[in-house]
């Protein structure tokens, strides 16, 4: 994908004359030749000094549109290079995109002068890549919204909290039932039923209801099923959001800033 003119609003600068680009065709020719365009350029050619005080003021104010932007980049980017760390990787250059294309969106929907349709289109897909970049920065983020949508539907489970000499360690899933809890632990050879605290320590014994208990588990089985979907999901999110990226940059990464 090559960059490529967009139509320009007509409402902003209007169309050529085409009687006029008629007649210039139509002119006698004189001569024709070989060349580039600064063969006509001699050793005698001179500028006059109109001319060069019209050229001289336009790299003045030249140098004053580079300082006035410099100012303005140093404020508008103030927030966002702070964010940023070496370490980083793929965080910050998000941060970066994020904040070029928030500013290119402001400035094309001030100045743009693309007819309507395309200026439209490409404030569209810029924030469309805007809010991918956004779910793109914390990709730890896809995981733990689907995770949440399934754990908003179960019991809050409770683990099992061991502490040793050195350390602390957490198993399983548990909900209460009558006196004790119903659960699995965690572990290759985990234990699963009804438990209850004696003498201080976990230990599985007979339900006051078996019946609720096979319910608790069945329940558990379906909550560990859907949390292991819900990651595949979450996988399969964020590849679609690299692909519609990619889709997006291909599509309109020349055409924006046209």
């Amino acid at each position: 994908m090559l960059p490529g003119s967009q139509p320009l609003d007509p409402k902003l600068y209007g169309t050529m004359d085409e009687q006029k680009i008629t007649e210039a065709q139509d002119e006698k020719i004189i001569s024709q030749r070989m060349g580039t365009m600064l063969d006509d350029l001699d050793d005698n050619y001179k500028i006059d000094l109109k001319t060069r005080m019209k050229f001289t003021w336009r790299d003045i104010k030249g140098r004053f549109y580079d300082i006035r932007y410099i100012l303005r980049n140093l404020i508008l980017w103030c927030k966002t290079l702070s964010q940023i760390r070496p370490w980083e990787g793929f965080s910050g250059l998000i941060l970066v995109m994020q904040a070029h294309l928030k500013d290119y969106v402001a400035n094309e929907e001030k100045y743009g002068h693309s007819e309507p349709e395309y200026k439209t289109n490409k404030i569209a897909t810029a924030k469309e890549t805007i809010e991918i970049l956004e779910r793109m920065k914390e990709p730890l983020d896809y995981s733990i919204k689907r995770r949440d949508e399934i754990e908003a539907k179960y019991p809050k489970y409770k683990h099992l909290v061991t502490k040793y000499e050195r350390s602390v360690g957490y198993s399983g899933e548990f909900v209460p039932q009558a006196e004790g809890w119903a659960g699995e632990e965690s572990g290759k050879e985990p234990r699963r039923g009804y438990f209850e605290f004696i003498d201080g320590r976990f230990e599985q014994t007979a339900s006051p209801d078996q019946t609720e208990t096979d319910r608790i588990l069945a329940e558990l089985d379906r909550y560990n099923q859907e949390i292991h979907d819900a990651y595949e999901r979450a996988e399969k999110d964020s590849d679609a959001d690299f692909d519609r990226l990619a889709v997006l940059l291909k599509n309109n990464l020349y055409q924006w800033w046209d």
